[in-house]
């Protein structure tokens, strides 16, 4: 079998505390923005599946095989929690817009709220971007290579967007598209994530799944139970569990300005664009 089925989210998680939603108390606004999310949801034709499918598989990515099956529903629409080499994401295909709908909703996050993209190569990063760029500065690096050495790793880098970007930012309120100026990219160092990447094709649309306390160096991700407590009843497919792990958010840069600038210092040594 490729995975089995979880009958109750609830059994898996009568020793943890349930995941605090993280849309609560963010105002009148993004809550008519969310209703009119879901009720648009509901004539799209998408379903969501009675019970997540749960697919157990080793970090090492030694038997990476058995993801076919979460492959082909990434393909179909579906929306699923995937390891990172930082916290587990919720993806969906970046090109299915009825996926992208669900993913918002399932996070119950702000209509408007941007969200980054895993790609499975450097290739794929000139596909939706317009690329590291070139500084005029005498003595500065060539910041393509000094990306190429540092990943796969836990960084995320923001990047001009190009019009081959779909519209993922979507105003509900008015039921318009704003395309994105620019997106976060990530090349994830985890072999399952990456195995999914690369039997998918393409590119995953990524938002974390939340954490109620702050990240430090001994933060736990989430079981699957708490998991499953947070986001099992709103919709979504399937959990990749690779068990245990402690993980640190990814740093963030910022390349849209021309040099870099260090929005946020998580895991990734961003001592090279100081």
């Amino acid at each position: 079998m490729l995975g089995r089925h979880v009958p109750s989210a609830r059994s898996l998680t009568r020793q943890r505390p349930s995941v605090a939603c993280p849309f609560r108390g963010r105002g009148a606004l993004t809550v008519v923005a969310y209703q009119k999310l879901q009720k648009r949801l509901k004539y799209s034709g998408t379903q969501k599946r009675a019970t997540p499918l749960v697919l157990m598989v080793e970090s090492d990515g030694s038997d990476a095989w058995r993801l076919g099956e979460v492959i082909d529903m990434l393909k179909d629409g579906a929306v699923g929690v995937i390891p990172t080499d930082t916290l587990p994401a919720i993806v969906c295909d970046l090109h299915n817009k009825d996926a992208v709908l669900r993913l918002y909703t399932i996070k119950e996050m702000d209509a408007k709220k941007p969200l980054s993209c895993l790609v499975p190569n450097l290739s794929a990063v000139t596909q939706y971007t317009t690329g590291f760029p070139i500084s005029n500065t005498p003595g500065s690096p060539n910041w393509f290579n000094v990306v190429r050495r540092l990943v796969p790793g836990p960084y995320t880098f923001v990047l001009p967007a190009t019009k081959n970007l779909p519209s993922q930012c979507i105003d509900f309120m008015s039921g318009k598209t704003i395309h994105r100026k620019s997106v976060g990219i990530r090349l994830p160092a985890d072999p399952i994530c990456q195995a999914i990447l690369d039997g998918v094709g393409g590119a995953l649309l990524c938002t974390s799944v939340h954490v109620p306390e702050v990240l430090s160096e001994d933060t736990e991700v989430p079981d699957v139970g708490s998991i499953l407590e947070a986001y099992g009843n709103k919709g979504i497919d399937f959990v990749v569990d690779v068990g245990r792990r402690v993980v640190v958010e990814s740093s963030v840069v910022d390349f849209t300005g021309g040099d870099p600038v260090v929005l946020r210092r998580g895991q990734g040594d961003v001592s090279v664009f100081d």
